[in-house]
C-alpha cells in the first residue's frame, strides 16, 4: 500500500522504514489506523534496518538522520533533494561532495607506530636469518675441512694412522679448537702439543686442489712455504701418530 511521507510527500510503501526521497523514518501504522493517519510507534517497536533496505537507499539516506542530512545538503527536503537523492538518479560518480563519514580502526600515531612496528620486526628477522646462515656455513665448512684427507704421495708400505685433519690433530695434540675466520673466510685451527708448544693453522688449497695447510705458526713464529714445506715436514707426523686409547675396553685395557 501506497502512503506519503509526512516529511517529503514522497509516495512510499507502507512497510518501507525510511522513505527514499529524503532519507527520514517512516511512522509505523498499525491495523485500521493505517489509511486514516500516522502515528510515531514507540522505541520498543521500531526495529531495525534490515540489510536488504539498506542496499537500495543512497549513501545518505541509508546512514544518516534528517537533522544530519539538513547539515550536508542546504536544500534536503525539497523536490529537487529528493529528485537528486532518489536511488534511481544517485550517481555516485557525479557525486562530488565530500564524503560525509569516515571509519577508522586507530589515530595516526597508532597507524605510524604499526608502520614502523612491522619494517623493525622485518628488520630483525633479516639480521637473524643472515646470522643464522652464518652459523650454519661456518659449521660446514669446519666439518668439511676436519674430515678431509690429504694425499702425501707415500709408499704403500707406508700406512697413516689417521684418515684425515680431526682425527690426525686429535691424536697429536692435547688441545683442539677449530672455528671459522669471517674475515679471511678461511677454516683455522689451534692446537697445543704435549710439549707445550702452540700451533695456529690456516687452511686453504694447495695448487694440486686438496686441502691443505697455508699458513703455520707455531708459538708465534710462522713458518713460511718458502723455508719448507709445511704439509710433508710438520703435517704427515700428526697423520702418523698413533691413536691413544682414552677409554676403558671390553678388553679391559685403557688409561
Amino acid at each position: 500500500m501506497k502512503i506519503s511521507c509526512r516529511f517529503c510527500g514522497a509516495s512510499v510503501e507502507s512497510t518501507d522504514k525510511i522513505c527514499p526521497g529524503c532519507g527520514k523514518v517512516m511512522p509505523a501504522f498499525k491495523g485500521a489506523e493505517l489509511g486514516r493517519h500516522n502515528q510515531f510507534s514507540s522505541d520498543r517497536e521500531r526495529d531495525g534496518l534490515s540489510p536488504s533496505r539498506l542496499v537500495v537507499q543512497t549513501p545518505y539516506a541509508a546512514t544518516r538522520s534528517g537533522r544530519q542530512m539538513d547539515k550536508l545538503d542546504e536544500h534536503y527536503g525539497t523536490a529537487k533533494a529528493r529528485k537528486e537523492h532518489h536511488p534511481d538518479n544517485y550517481d555516485p560518480r557525479k557525486d562530488n561532495r565530500a564524503v560525509p563519514f569516515s571509519a577508522t580502526t586507530g589515530s595516526g600515531k597508532q597507524a605510524n607506530r604499526s608502520i614502523i612496528s612491522n619494517g623493525l620486526a622485518n628488520v630483525i628477522k633479516f639480521i637473524l636469518i643472515i646470522i643464522i646462515g652464518m652459523v650454519i656455513y661456518a659449521i660446514g665448512r669446519v666439518l668439511l675441512v676436519s674430515h678431509t684427507n690429504y694425499d702425501f704421495n707415500l709408499d704403500e708400505s707406508i700406512k697413516l694412522e689417521s684418515s684425515n685433519y680431526g682425527d690426525a690433530f686429535d691424536s697429536y695434540f692435547e688441545e683442539c679448537h677449530w672455528w671459522f675466520d669471517f674475515s679471511q673466510n678461511k677454516v683455522t685451527f689451534r692446537g697445543v702439543d704435549k710439549d707445550g708448544k702452540e700451533y695456529n693453522m690456516v687452511f686453504g688449497r694447495a695448487p694440486d686442489g686438496q686441502t691443505a695447510v697455508k699458513e703455520l705458526r707455531i708459538d708465534g713464529k710462522k713458518i713460511t712455504t718458502e723455508d719448507v714445506d709445511i704439509m710433508n715436514t710438520y703435517i704427515m707426523g700428526m697423520f702418523m701418530t698413533p691413536k691413544d686409547i682414552k677409554h676403558v675396553s671390553m678388553t679391559g685395557k685403557g688409561l
